[in-house]
């Protein structure tokens, strides 16, 4: 699970933290896109980047594109900016005297996701559900569990001769992006 998440992590770290190049030329985080920014986490800049990913507008065939009308649902910090991340996600995380109403920005647990790989102590990104608007498609030929092969049963020369016990290992998998609008990304200078 650390390589796969170490895979996904590079896309968001490669290229100097714009990731990397799309069909189109451009890298993924890209300010034409609308998808990048400099901004430090906070409250505010949690809400912009979330509002960027709401008003993207939808892939459709012809006419005129809705928005794509999702919040952003992930917050990945280093592990620098995992509290800052929880306490604007999950009120409750806030020692505040003058809280009077509910956070509407209020997250489930888990919504803050700390990514071992963000080397910079102040980069961060936004990220809508994947189960909605898919950006990173993972795809494994065996699912989850990599292929094993065993050669150890008593007829295998190298259990009869040496008492080794010999395995394979096989886990074919592919990752890539499949869209830029989920995805909202800060390179703090």
């Amino acid at each position: 699970m650390r390589t796969l998440s170490g895979k996904i992590a590079s896309i968001f770290t490669s290229n100097s933290g714009a990731g990397p190049l799309l069909s189109d030329g451009d890298p993924l985080f890209y300010a034409s896109r609308g998808n990048l920014g400099s901004s430090a986490l906070s409250t505010s800049t949690w809400e912009a980047a979330s509002s960027a990913i709401y008003n993207k507008s939808m892939l459709v065939g012809s006419g005129s594109a809705p928005k794509l009308a999702l919040d952003a649902k992930y917050l990945l910090v280093p592990r620098s900016l995992r509290l800052t991340g929880m306490q604007i996600l999950y009120p409750n995380m806030e020692h505040s005297a003058n809280i009077f109403s509910e956070n509407m920005q209020r997250g489930e647990y888990g919504d803050v996701i700390t990514v071992p790989e963000f080397s910079d102590s102040n980069d961060w990104a936004a990220a809508a559900d994947p189960r909605l608007a898919p950006g990173i498609v993972v795809g494994e030929r065996f699912g989850l569990t990599p292929e094993i092969i065993i050669a150890g049963d008593e007829n295998s020369p190298a259990m009869f001769m040496n008492d080794e016990l010999r395995l394979k290992v096989r886990h074919f998998v592919s990752i890539f992006v499949a869209d830029h609008r989920p995805f909202y990304k800060n390179n703090v200078a």
